[in-house]
């Protein structure tokens, strides 16, 4: 576990949240795994060190967090929500074949202005779908296995 309960206690302390067990471990899991879960899959991962756990509390305490600042929440893929423990600008990238959400780092001149055509940019959200480098690599072994092994 890379984050520490001093350090989650401290992050939800500064964000005028009251630093429950559950509500430690679940900005801890956000942290520590960058796989923007679905709430049935971090459910499902929590679950097992926590089984008093709802889905109910899991939502409550999500939209909380997103409220103060310490998770985004991602629609990338309009069948369902992602969650992102890193609240901060960035985008992302949705692999079509295996589903994962990946951290891109992008630059974007606007959102670093702060305003685009006298508005005031208060998010940025950049979503960039296609084949992660993963998938791509698999594709190539199995064709190059097709190509050879005929």
């Amino acid at each position: 576990m890379i984050t520490n309960k001093a350090v989650l206690k401290d992050r939800l302390l500064a964000k005028g949240i009251k630093p429950t067990y559950q509500r430690t471990a679940i900005l801890g899991f956000l942290l520590d795994n960058r796989t923007h879960p679905t709430i049935k899959s971090l459910h499902n991962s929590l679950v097992k060190t926590i089984p008093t756990l709802s889905k109910t509390t899991l939502y409550s305490t999500l939209e909380l967090f997103a409220a103060k600042g310490l998770v985004a929440p991602l629609t990338i893929d309009r069948s369902e929500v992602r969650y992102d423990g890193l609240a901060s600008s960035h985008h992302h990238f949705l692999c079509e074949r295996c589903g994962r959400i990946i951290d891109v780092d992008v630059s974007c001149a606007n959102s670093r202005r702060g305003e685009i055509g006298g508005h005031r940019i208060k998010e940025v959200h950049g979503y960039f779908k296609g084949i992660c480098k993963d998938c791509l690599k698999q594709t190539y072994k199995t064709n190059k296995r097709r190509i050879f092994h005929g």
